[in-house]
């Protein structure tokens, strides 16, 4: 792997991101330029805010919507890599197709043509895709089955878009369908880059954007903080059993862009198995004052489920992972500090 990024440039879409953010600064802290993509120039400034001790390596380009055929045209100019990230996560919308799988599979389509056509010096791109596209929750929980990088979430784009379709399921084919897309262009139009993709579960840990209000964190965020400040009365079920913490996620994506033997590769980003009742013990015995606000549940876990092999990204890429202690700790610290901040 290469050792510095000095006087090399990134693009990465959608900065304003909760992985996106951890994605800037492994790049950042590794001496690169970024360029990075943003809505508007409020998202911009908060990415200035939350990244001050690099301001000299960041350069912003506002790309208004993702989709938009073209709209990456400006972006990709004079990047030496790209890094996509910028996809809808959210499960509630109003429409499918508008809301999750036109941004996703179009936005992803636009970054690829854009590449292709206007930056000849980019030679590898790395997506940011999701556990959901792995995953067959036709056949939850799965018991005895081991998920890796081999397996495909089969839902069709026809399923998702249905009326009757869940925004669950929706999200989880807009991932499925958009990395295909990205595999089925690089084999059609067999581009100057190779591409690589990260494949997380749920993404949990400390943010590092600005978070403005504990009232819109982000999904994941949002999906702890619940936890923890007495909305729920009881453990929620598990809905996916893989974690990772976002420090990881985002050192994952340098790493695959540093090493040369990702290209083409598919990568299942995770720390490896969890579940609600685990966090919600962690958050009663490690923070004590919080404990009369946490659901008890019940000890152990009854739950006979699907197992995750992270074996490919730690063999080639190198990666180790923050426990699952260690991630909901720092990320509940902060929580509890922003609490703090809020009350003064």
């Amino acid at each position: 792997m290469e050792s510095s990024g000095k006087g090399k440039t990134v693009l990465v879409t959608g900065g304003s991101g909760f992985v996106a953010a951890h994605i800037l600064n492994s790049f950042l802290s590794r001496g690169y330029n970024v360029k990075t993509t943003v809505r508007s120039d409020s998202s911009a400034e908060k990415i200035k805010k939350s990244h001050a001790k690099y301001l000299s390596q960041i350069s912003f380009a506002i790309v208004p919507d993702v989709a938009t055929p073209g709209g990456h045209d400006e972006a990709v100019k004079g990047v030496d890599g790209v890094i996509h990230t910028a996809s809808p996560f959210q499960m509630k919308v109003e429409n499918n197709e508008r809301d999750l799988l036109d941004p996703a599979i179009k936005g992803t389509m636009s970054v690829l043509t854009s590449i292709q056509n206007h930056a000849p010096n980019v030679k590898r791109v790395i997506i940011t895709s999701s556990f959901a596209s792995i995953i067959d929750m036709n056949k939850n929980p799965r018991p005895g089955y081991t998920y890796t990088e081999n397996d495909w979430n089969p839902v069709t784009y026809e399923e998702a878009a249905s009326s009757s379709a869940s925004g669950e399921i929706a999200y989880l084919a807009s991932k499925t369908l958009a990395e295909r897309a990205a595999w089925d262009f690089v084999a059609k139009n067999k581009p100057n880059f190779q591409l690589a993709t990260i494949c997380p579960p749920m993404v949990y840990g400390p943010a590092f954007h600005t978070i403005s209000s504990l009232e819109h964190l982000n999904t994941s965020s949002a999906d702890i903080y619940r936890l923890m400040n007495g909305s729920e009365k009881a453990v929620p079920k598990t809905q996916y059993y893989a974690f990772c913490d976002v420090r990881d996620v985002g050192e994952a994506h340098v790493r695959a862009y540093e090493t040369h033997e990702s290209a083409g590769q598919r990568y299942f980003c995770t720390a490896g198995g969890y579940t609600y009742q685990q966090v919600c013990d962690i958050i009663r015995e490690d923070f004590p004052e919080k404990k009369a606000l946490v659901p008890e549940g019940e000890a152990g876990d009854p739950v006979d489920r699907y197992k995750v092999d992270n074996s490919k990204i730690k063999k080639e890429l190198g990666m180790t992972f923050k426990d699952l202690k260690t991630c909901i700790d720092d990320q509940v610290r902060e929580f509890i500090e922003i609490e703090k901040r809020a009350k003064a």
